[in-house]
């Protein structure tokens, strides 16, 4: 096999499927497909993952999406994953923060 040909691919290989980087990005990758099963309208939206916070904007296409979505905040906070908070936007309107992590307990 091409594998036993050349280890150290294989070693790179395995470093990048254990580093903390691509558990993450799965992560991420498993929330985005398990929010536009469970929560279909969010198909319609363009989904933004922001790495420097870890938040995830949901662009909404219309106003009526928006508060569609708005209606069932509490079913996205339960599938929030890793994401620090869940941003509802639209251009005409007010950001909404679907869900927000709670600050670190001292």
């Amino acid at each position: 096999m091409l594998e036993d040909q050349n280890p150290l691919r294989s070693q790179i290989e395995q470093e990048l499927l254990n580093s903390e980087w691509f558990q993450k990005f799965k992560a991420w990758g498993d929330l985005l497909k398990t929010l536009k099963t469970e929560v279909p309208l969010t198909q319609l939206c363009k989904l933004q993952w922001v790495t420097s916070s870890d938040d995830l904007l949901i662009h909404c296409p219309n106003p009526e999406i928006r508060e569609a979505l708005k209606q069932q905040s509490e079913k996205i906070d339960h599938l929030k994953g890793l994401a620090q908070h869940i941003i509802l936007k639209h251009a005409d309107y007010p950001d909404i923060i679907v869900s927000q992590s709670a600050p670190p307990m001292d």
